[in-house]
């Protein structure tokens, strides 16, 4: 079973609203070819020659603009966690009661990846080089940014006994730890099914998981 593919389109959308304007193309180039390189070499066997022979830019330009190839990394990925927390954020924001928040995060989650599977991948690949390396204190404010609203509410559901008393950090684990593992495994080639496709049943077994 082969790796699925996504929409270049939706991708080079991403791109524009991380790099955005005539003056972030040079950016958008290096960051559009830095996703087929480093999902296919990794992060630590890619050089930036390589980025510079795929994206046309120059090293001076990769260096200017990104600093060394963890900052083309680390600018890739939180352009992907960046456009995932506003696909979150449009779903949950728009909802009240506890259950239809977890439905709207855990359907906002996987139509996510369904869509953007390389931009997936590469998230799932390199978050722990971003966690640990010069850009962590940033992706845990992102982090916290995402999730608070969220876990706010929740708190609020828990506390009316709609919620069962379980320890605020262990919540987002029990909402997504299910859609998560199925989107790696279909990444990977080992489910067929697209994610979003279940995204209803996913969504239920999230609820199910935290209410009372």
């Amino acid at each position: 079973m082969s790796k699925p593919r996504g929409s270049t389109s939706r991708l080079n959308q991403v791109f524009k609203l991380a790099s955005p304007g005539e003056r972030g193309a040079s950016r958008r180039a290096v960051l559009a070819h830095a996703l087929p390189c480093f999902n296919a070499r990794g992060i630590e066997a890619a050089t930036i020659e390589d980025l510079r022979q795929r994206s046309g830019q120059s090293v001076g330009t990769i260096y200017h603009h990104f600093g060394n190839k963890e900052g083309v990394a680390a600018a890739l990925f939180f352009a992907g966690f960046d456009d995932q927390s506003r696909a979150i954020a449009t779903r949950t924001e728009a909802v009240a009661d506890a259950q239809a928040v977890v439905v709207e995060l855990v359907t906002a989650y996987v139509d996510w990846v369904t869509a953007l599977p390389e931009l997936a991948a590469f998230l799932f690949m390199a978050r722990e080089t971003v966690a640990q390396g010069p850009h962590g204190d940033a992706l845990r404010e992102r982090l916290e940014a995402r999730y608070a609203p969220i876990d706010a509410r929740l708190a609020e559901s828990v506390r009316a006994g709609l919620l069962a008393e379980l320890p605020a950090e262990l919540i987002p684990a029990l909402v997504l730890g299910g859609a998560e593992s199925y989107c790696r495994g279909w990444l990977a080639g080992r489910r067929e099914a697209k994610p979003a496709a279940y995204a209803g049943l996913l969504a239920e077994a999230a609820w199910r998981g935290i209410s009372a």
